[in-house]
């Protein structure tokens, strides 16, 4: 758009140009007079080019100010609606320095917490940042002096006034230079009631294990002592037999999440031989693996590696992986189960060639009571808990889990963990 001195020069070159046409005319009117066609015809056609240079000057110069009144009544009408949105939304804004330092903040922020425009201007927003189990003030601060941008992130703030609230907290880019815009959800109401709805499952689970154990024991005695049972009454034993352990199954499923979502699941590391414990899962698969006739491929690198992990927690990734395989694994199909020491870290995969997952399904694999839409078209019993408790139980040891896998082509699932080495045993 033309600035103010430029808009000054053009109206030079008008009158210059004007001039030269007035003096072009002047000449073409004496030289029409005197008759000197030649001499008419050339400077009549320099006076023409000179009013159409004009005139193209002229619309250039109205079609460059209509555009800046466009783009300034625009700005204009950008900035009404960014600060309609910022000062009505019941969500809360702060506008801060990449330090934390509050700038400015809206109707909603200031309710939320607690404090006053007057107070909370300067203050800083990480000050009023606590500590959980899942992340560190320190790191969220990290992120917003580097210019990076965060969605989602539960922090727990404590309030100018009040008690503590959970929060979901997203940054992003602000339109000011030098500025952040930081967002803050109340998910206290939520966290209470997920929380609520944990307890109440670890209850129920745990009162409904004594009953389940009960009907267990007993089908267990009468299929030893009812030696005269008929074929009928021998089916109708092998179905609850069936029907119990699928409870049992369920009803760990539900104590482990809620243990894990409680926080109240310790890891305990113990010495632990990793070969002996993978034979001790190909061998609680047995049954399964020889009636579907698959194959089994192991690989212990090295042999006999002994390390420090939590039993509890290692057997509940593996065996709900290698279920899974089994599980959805076509008769005569190849299961993949080893681990392998590389460097300080331990990497687990377990692989099969079975039904696979539909590639866009992957980004919910991990999520609570998530089942892919071809397991559950394979009609194969699950509650969608299984993946979810192995994800919790890897970061609960520190670790990441990845998987890669197309429908009807298998899946393959990769653990890595921090180890620590008791004994190498038998290096290859």
């Amino acid at each position: 758009m033309p600035s103010d001195s430029q808009i000054h020069q053009f109206r030079w070159i008008e009158r210059i140009l004007l001039f030269l046409a007035l003096g072009f005319t002047g000449v073409f009117v004496w030289l029409f007079v005197t008759n000197s066609l030649a001499w008419y015809a050339v400077f009549g056609g320099i006076g023409i080019l000179v009013l159409l240079l004009m005139m193209l000057l002229f619309v250039q110069h109205k079609i460059d100010v209509m555009v800046e009144i466009s783009i300034s009544q625009a700005g204009y009408l950008q900035d009404d609606v960014f600060s309609s949105l910022y000062e009505n939304s019941p969500v809360a804004y702060l506008s801060i320095l990449n330090d934390g330092t509050i700038i400015d903040s809206n109707p909603a922020a200031v309710k939320l917490l607690g404090g006053q425009v007057s107070t909370m201007e300067g203050s800083n927003i990480f000050s009023l940042m606590q500590g959980t189990d899942e992340i560190d003030p320190g790191i969220v601060q990290g992120k917003v002096a580097a210019g990076l941008t965060m969605k989602g992130v539960e922090v727990v703030i404590q309030p100018f006034v009040g008690t503590p609230l959970w929060v979901e907290l997203s940054v992003y880019n602000h339109r000011v230079e030098g500025q952040r815009l930081m967002e803050l959800v109340d998910v206290t109401e939520q966290k209470r009631i997920d929380t609520a709805k944990s307890e109440f499952v670890a209850l129920a689970t745990h009162q409904l294990r004594t009953p389940i154990a009960a009907i267990r024991w007993n089908v267990e005695l009468l299929s030893k002592n009812l030696t005269a049972r008929t074929e009928k009454q021998g089916r109708y034993l092998d179905k609850i037999e069936r029907n119990v352990f699928r409870m049992i199954s369920l009803i760990n499923d539900f104590l482990s999440v809620s243990k894990l979502e409680m926080g109240t699941f310790a890891a305990q590391s113990e010495d632990t031989n990793l070969t002996e414990f993978f034979t001790s899962i190909e061998d609680e698969f047995a049954e399964k693996i020889t009636s579907k006739q698959l194959t089994v491929n192991r690989q212990d690198d090295p042999p006999n590696l002994v390390i420090k992990t939590d039993s509890r927690l290692f057997h509940i990734i593996v065996s709900n992986l290698v279920s899974n395989a089994v599980k959805y694994l076509v008769p005569n199909g190849t299961l993949v189960f080893s681990y392998q020491l590389i460097g300080e870290q331990l990497q687990i995969v377990v692989a099969d060639n079975g039904i696979g997952i539909p590639e866009s399904e992957l980004d919910n694999l991990f999520t609570k009571f998530f089942r892919a839409s071809n397991a559950r078209s394979h009609q194969t019993e699950g509650t969608g808990l299984g993946l979810y408790v192995v994800k919790q139980s890897v970061e609960l040891l520190g670790g990441t889990i990845t998987v890669d896998s197309k429908e009807n082509e298998g899946a393959r699932f990769v653990i890595i963990l921090p180890v620590q080495v008791v004994s190498y045993g038998k290096i290859r």
